[in-house]
């Protein structure tokens, strides 16, 4: 029989660094997101009423900044303001989320629970930490697994321990011939083959219970703006060949190009969709080159149309933050909709891959 037509929504990165997230935060684009069947994004901070036991390596970079705690968890009145924006299912598998230790993080998927929202990537054991979402829509069974690449030593989940779900990489030099050894080499990158059989055994399961498997990588070269690391192909190639059939990724600030491998979308990073903080734009306590912050004004985000259990389109849709963190959904014809496009072809071009789309953002999926 026949299941329909339903449409996802995706987006990226969701960090709320303050104690007072403004009331108007999602107020432009509420419409949109509560408009999809069902909507996804990234939870990139950590929400409880205080902190926690903050991580060794953050308490020092949080001894060096002059501003304040770097790391204090945001406003748990952020978590259901999520919520009364139309956000289903969100991802925790990232850099940020374990910023405020144990105790913030535990408290961030307990807001998430108690607001309705179904959370991936991260859990208080490695086991539950890797178990699925699956969401249910129109006769259609839609499965949420997640992972991340970036994150400090000890913030993934263990037998007995808290935290997210690990996709970790090595790096290498290599030598283009014999008589350059030593001397400028490339550096290259292979994804942590056990994390790699661990998520395509999820993936595998995943698969055997849903229509659909949507997999959110919180990944990628940081301070460069079209890179794509080695793993990253290797890895997305690899879950596709699996079962997955989306790939939405954040992390890097720039957002980054797309592929299609065997008809399925690979977005390599979507950016940022709201980013709120307590700093000024001025400052970059966390290290990164000034340069880079200004791509946190801008983002991307997937409208995917599902029919009788398969995906039929993906449409990238640019989302304009500005300086004031504030999202939204742009139309063709708004400024900023034709220049975030336009930024998605160059530099899918730059890190050739084969990704097209016409002038609406759709994807060419065949």
């Amino acid at each position: 029989m026949a299941k329909g037509t339903i449409r996802l929504f995706a987006v990226g990165d969701l960090q709320l660094m303050t104690r007072e997230p403004p009331a108007d935060l999602f107020t432009a684009v509420t419409p949109v997101l509560s408009a999809a069947d069902v909507t996804f994004g990234n939870c990139e901070w950590p929400y409880a009423e205080e902190a926690g036991d903050t991580h060794p390596v953050e308490a020092h970079i949080n001894d060096d900044f002059d501003g304040g705690d770097l790391f204090a968890p945001g406003a748990p009145e952020s978590i259901a303001m999520m919520r009364e924006a139309g956000f289903d299912v969100m991802s925790v598998a990232n850099n940020h989320t374990m910023h405020g230790g144990y105790r913030a993080f535990l408290r961030t998927l307990a807001l998430l629970d108690q607001a309705g929202i179904a959370h991936v990537g991260g859990g208080d054991t490695i086991v539950s930490a890797r178990q699925p979402a699956i969401v249910e829509r129109g006769g259609h069974r839609i499965g949420f697994l997640a992972c991340t690449s970036g994150f400090l030593p000890g913030a993934h989940a263990g037998r007995r321990t808290p935290g997210i779900v690990p996709l970790r990489r090595h790096t290498y030099a290599e030598n283009n011939s014999w008589h350059d050894w030593g001397v400028e080499p490339e550096m290259r990158t292979l994804v942590n083959r056990d994390d790699l059989t661990e998520m395509i055994d999820s993936i595998t399961q995943l698969r055997a219970r849903t229509d659909i498997v949507v997999l959110s990588c919180h990944w990628g070269i940081l301070e460069h703006e079209f890179a794509i690391a080695d793993y990253q192909r290797e890895a997305a190639h690899a879950f596709i060949d699996a079962g997955v059939d989306l790939i939405v990724s954040q992390g890097p600030l720039p957002i980054k190009g797309f592929e299609v491998y065997r008809g399925k979308a690979i977005l390599y990073c979507m950016g940022k969709f709201a980013m709120i903080s307590p700093w000024s734009r001025d400052e970059t306590p966390s290290g990164i080159s000034a340069p880079l912050v200004d791509e946190t004004g801008r983002g991307l985000a997937a409208s995917v149309t599902i029919t009788d259990g398969e995906i039929a389109g993906v449409q990238m849709v640019p989302v304009y933050l500005g300086s004031s963190g504030r999202p939204k959904i742009l139309q063709p014809g708004e400024p900023h909709y034709d220049a975030i496009l336009g930024v998605l072809t160059a530099r899918t071009a730059a890190a050739n891959l084969n990704g097209t789309m016409d002038t609406q953002g759709r994807i060419v999926l065949g």
